[in-house]
C-alpha cells in the first residue's frame, strides 16, 4: 500500500498543523507543486462519490475519476482538494508518487487508513482531506492555476449510497458541473451494494426530481427502453415473437416452503429476449405483467425463473428470481395451464391435468425443447429424485433440465 502518511506539504508549511488549506500556503501555486504541465481541464473527470458509507465514515470514503482520453495518464503533480460547498475550508493532498490512469479507465481514490487497500481503491489519500460533507460540498484536482475538474454535489446523501455521474453521457468535466446529471447509484438486479466504484456507472434515471433520486416507480426509463444490468445503460426493448420464449418447468406445490412464497416458473429463450411487457397467465383470471425500468433479460440459451418471492428463505432457495407473480398455481387434478402473452400475442402455453407432487417440479425433456413439442403434455415429466435445490425440493430451476425416463 502506498503509505497513507506521506508529508505532502511545501516547506512553507512545515511549522502549521497538518492539515492541508490551500489558503494557508498557497498550494496552487506553481514552485510549490512537483512539476504537473501539460494538463488541461477534462483530461480527467470525477464521475462518482461515496461520501457516507454505511457505518463510520472514517477509512471508507471515495471517489472515483476517469480518463476519457485515448492515452493514459498520471496524476503524479496534480493536486486533489476537497472543500464545503462554497469553497471554503480546504483541504488537499499532492500525489507525489505515479498513480497511472489508463485510457478509458478508471481509478478510485479513497481515505483508507489501514495497511490494507481494499479491492476497489488504488490509491489513499489517508486523512489528508478530512472527511467529505454529508449534506453537500465540492471536490477537485488541479494542476498549479489550471482545474482538471471539480465537482459540487449536495444532499440529501444517502448512507451508503454512491453518487454517480449519469451512465448514459460520456464523462466531461463541463457536462459534470451540471447537478441534473447525478443521482442516487439505483438499486442493483442482484440486490448488492449501491455503487460501482473503478467501473462505468449505470444510467441514471429520470426524472431526478424527489427524495430517491427517481429510482421509484417506473424511474422515468422511457418507453421501450429499460435499463441494461450488464451495460449499466440503456437500451431497446427487445420484443420476443412466438416461440421466441418456452415455458419448461413449473414447480405448483413446494415442500420445504409455503405455495405461496415457493411456487415458480422457468422459461427458456431460443433469442435474446426481454420480458418487459410480457404477461404470464394460468387457466383462470390469474394473471401478471411484468413491467420494471431494468431489463429483464434473457439470452439465448439460457434459462430464468420466475417466482412467488424473490427472497431465498421464503421460495425454497431459488437461485437469482428474473420477475415475480403474484397468483397462485393449482394442485389439484384438472385442466390447467400457463401462458405467455405479449399484448395480446400468444407467445407459448403448456397444459396439463395431472395432480402435483409435492415437493417435486415438472419439467420439460430438453430434447423436446422446442414451440411445437413442448405443448405435449407427454413432453414433461417429474424432476428426478436425485436433482435437488435449495432447502431440498426436487428441480433445476436456472438450470439444464434432466432427460424424462419412460
Amino acid at each position: 500500500m502506498e503509505s497513507t502518511l506521506k508529508n505532502v506539504l511545501p516547506l512553507c508549511c512545515l511549522a502549521l498543523p497538518l492539515v492541508f488549506v490551500s489558503g494557508a500556503c498557497d498550494l496552487s501555486l506553481g514552485g510549490v507543486e512537483p512539476a504537473c504541465e501539460g494538463w488541461r481541464p477534462g483530461d480527467v473527470v470525477i464521475t462518482e462519490l461515496l461520501p457516507d458509507p454505511e457505518g463510520t465514515d472514517t477509512g471508507q470514503e471515495w471517489m472515483e475519476l476517469h480518463n476519457p482520453g485515448r492515452s493514459a495518464v498520471d496524476l503524479q503533480g496534480l493536486l486533489l482538494y476537497s472543500a464545503r460547498a462554497d469553497g471554503s475550508q480546504e483541504r488537499a493532498y499532492l500525489f507525489e508518487s505515479s498513480v497511472p490512469v489508463e485510457a478509458r479507465g478508471y481509478v478510485v481514490l479513497g481515505d483508507v487508513r489501514s495497511d490494507v487497500l481494499p479491492a476497489h481503491v488504488r490509491h489513499s489519500y489517508g486523512d489528508t482531506l478530512g472527511s467529505l460533507g454529508n449534506s453537500g460540498g465540492l471536490v477537485g484536482l488541479r494542476c498549479g492555476d489550471v482545474v482538471v475538474d471539480e465537482v459540487r454535489y449536495s444532499g440529501p446523501i444517502r448512507s451508503g449510497v454512491g453518487r454517480i455521474y449519469d451512465g448514459r453521457l460520456v464523462p466531461d468535466s463541463t457536462d459534470n458541473d451540471e447537478p441534473s446529471r447525478w443521482c442516487d447509484a439505483p438499486p442493483a438486479s442482484d440486490g448488492g451494494t449501491r455503487m460501482s466504484p473503478g467501473a462505468a456507472n449505470p444510467a441514471c434515471v429520470t426524472p431526478l426530481e424527489g427524495s430517491d433520486g427517481g429510482v421509484s416507480g417506473d424511474a422515468g426509463v422511457p418507453a421501450n427502453t429499460c435499463l441494461s444490468s450488464r451495460t449499466g445503460t440503456v437500451r431497446s426493448l427487445s420484443r420476443p415473437r412466438p416461440g421466441d420464449v418456452l415455458l419448461t418447468e413449473v414447480m405448483a406445490d413446494p415442500k420445504a416452503v409455503a405455495d405461496s412464497s415457493g411456487e415458480w416458473v422457468e422459461v427458456y429463450a431460443l433469442r435474446d429476449v426481454d420480458l418487459n411487457g410480457v404477461t404470464l397467465a394460468n387457466e383462470g383470471s390469474g394473471r401478471t405483467l411484468f413491467g420494471d425500468s431494468r431489463c429483464l433479460e434473457v439470452r439465448a440459451g439460457t434459462y430464468a425463473v420466475l417466482a412467488r418471492s424473490v427472497e431465498s428463505a421464503a421460495n425454497g432457495g431459488l437461485p437469482s428470481v428474473l420477475g415475480t407473480f403474484s397468483f397462485g398455481l393449482s394442485n389439484s387434478e384438472g385442466a390447467h395451464a400457463l401462458r405467455l402473452f405479449l399484448n395480446d400475442t400468444l407467445l407459448d402455453e403448456v397444459s396439463w391435468t395431472s395432480a402435483a407432487t409435492p415437493g417435486v417440479s415438472r419439467q420439460l425433456d430438453p430434447a423436446r425443447r422446442d414451440p411445437t413439442r413442448n405443448d405435449a403434455a407427454e413432453s414433461f415429466c417429474l424432476t428426478p429424485k436425485d436433482f435437488r435445490f435449495g432447502l431440498g425440493d426436487w428441480g433445476t430451476p436456472g438450470a439444464e433440465n434432466r432427460p424424462c425416463v419412460p
